[in-house]
């Protein structure tokens, strides 16, 4: 069974037992040969036999759902400009048997399996940053061209990793928005302490209902500048509701959106460099149909692999069987005993070049084990990570 190999000519190693290859800002079909045929091959047929995906049928034909690595990648930018000066972006390959790798990517594809029509999944890569929802509006604008009907669209971002219970869980809360004729978007948010948010993540502002793990949203402040800033958006029990980046956008509030693009390109624009942000597109949806129409899932369990720290955290929750509730039990079980075997949480690598510059330790006989980053770059935080720089 061949899950997708690294690329030689990025690959370094990260945590031991882990590769990391780092995806350049024109890297053509590298993502789609590497990452998503490779889950297409190997686990995305298993996953569409398990029972519950047979309850998403009706939604397939006019649902489209992305798995996205479309952003700047600024949080291990440093990390993949030292590998590569055109790279911005890394991505993470697991070794699991004779070989093969798991890739970070794959959870996120997994929750996507229930909605792929016979086309699979579409697993975006920009080949020039223009911001996370660019290429859903590339394909939004291809349908009006067409004169067809706009498409739900499902998004979650291709480094955040979800653990819930139940199989589908996730699943079964996008379908129950775009089922609902009262609402026009989902999103999923997570417990975080304000500080934690702070420069880090988009926060919501919920407000409660019936049900404890559904709220409504009633604002979005992305990545707040202050702990001041996000203690505005607390809940009464002190945490804020940080976004995890997996949200729908129902088909009319898409077309909505299609048609204030038309008027002005900048409507849901970060920047000048970044037209089209998924964070601010969310955020006008919600102001136009307000907080009855835009529903917040919470999840207990997330993690956004887009750090070191965050890396190690989630290998380290994949061994004890977490994030892998949709794939099919043999593999779950697969990939758990995997990283058991191979990955031991006590080493982090970077590049060779950075071997070469920074030198070695003389307390490491195995080259192997041997720690080096480049300078500036703070993985100490790390807890059982041995660091040589």
């Amino acid at each position: 069974m061949r899950l997708g190999a690294v690329s030689p000519n990025y690959q370094a190693t990260a945590f031991k037992g882990t590769t990391f290859t780092t995806s350049t800002k024109n890297n053509g079909n590298y993502v789609e040969d590497s990452t998503l045929q490779p889950f297409r091959d190997n686990f995305q047929d298993k996953i569409a036999e398990r029972k519950e995906c047979k309850d998403f049928g009706s939604l397939k034909d006019n649902t489209e759902m992305y798995s996205l690595g479309a952003g700047k990648g600024s949080r291990f930018s440093d990390l993949a400009e030292f590998q590569d000066p055109q790279a911005n972006k890394i991505s993470f390959g697991m070794p699991l048997v004779d070989g093969n790798y798991f890739h970070m990517a794959d959870p996120a594809l997994a929750l996507g399996v229930p909605f792929a029509d016979n086309n699979g999944i579409k697993r975006k890569n920009a080949e020039v940053a223009r911001g996370t929802f660019a290429e859903i509006v590339d394909d939004a604008q291809k349908l009006r061209d067409a004169g067809k009907p706009q498409k739900n669209v499902i998004v979650c971002c291709g480094d955040n990793l979800f653990h819930t219970d139940k199989p589908f869980e996730l699943d079964y809360f996008m379908k129950d928005v775009i089922n609902d004729p009262t609402k026009q978007m989902g999103l999923v948010g997570v417990e975080r302490e304000p500080e934690e948010v702070v420069k880090k993540f988009g926060v919501l502002d919920v407000i409660p209902t019936d049900k404890d793990d559904v709220m409504q949203l009633d604002g979005f402040v992305e990545k707040p500048k202050t702990v001041e800033i996000a203690r505005a958006f607390e809940t009464p029990n002190g945490k804020c509701i940080a976004n995890t980046g997996m949200f729908v956008i129902k088909a009319e509030a898409m077309e909505w959106l299609m048609d204030e693009l038309e008027k002005d390109q900048m409507f849901i624009a970060k920047d000048q460099d970044e037209p089209y942000d998924f964070a601010v597109a969310c955020q006008k949806v919600q102001e136009k149909y307000g907080k009855e129409k835009c529903d917040v899932k919470l999840v207990q369990t997330w993690e956004d692999a887009g750090e070191p720290k965050a890396l190690y955290n989630t290998i380290k929750e994949m061994q004890k069987g977490k994030f892998l509730t949709n794939f099919a039990k043999d593999d779950q079980r697969m990939i758990q005993e995997s990283m058991k075997r191979i990955f031991d949480g006590k080493t982090l690598l970077a590049s060779q070049a950075a071997l070469n510059e920074y030198g070695t330790a003389s307390n490491y006989t195995n080259k192997s084990d041997i720690v080096a980053v480049p300078k500036g770059i703070d993985v100490k935080n790390i807890d059982g990570v041995d660091v040589v720089v």
